[in-house]
């Protein structure tokens, strides 16, 4: 196996892992604002825009108001530090991809 090959390999398993991470090790817990069971916030006002800041609410990802997905309680403990994570993860995926192919 050649170096940008095993490069692309730990990049994509290292990905992986984040998201795994994001979904299994942060669970939503019962929620205690009064939304309902998608998980939708009772309270209007903790939209700001497409924006959901909540700090009392225990779920990092709740579903969105409009359309199809999920966006991320940008109030949560966990949101910066998986944020960091993410940006972390692919800046050290191109230094690796850059040395190891330039070797």
């Amino acid at each position: 196996m050649n170096h940008a090959a095993l490069a692309e390999l730990l990049a994509i398993s290292f990905m992986v892992a984040v998201l795994a991470l994001a979904i299994v090790a942060v669970p939503a817990p019962k929620r205690r604002d009064g939304g309902d069971a998608r998980g939708m916030s009772a309270d209007p006002r903790a939209w700001r825009g497409n924006f959901y800041v909540n700090p009392d609410d225990p779920a990092l990802f709740v579903p969105k108001r409009q359309g199809a997905g999920w966006t991320l309680n940008l109030a949560h403990k966990w949101t910066w530090r998986l944020v960091w994570l993410t940006i972390g993860s692919l800046v050290a995926t191109i230094v690796l991809h850059t040395t190891l192919v330039h070797d």
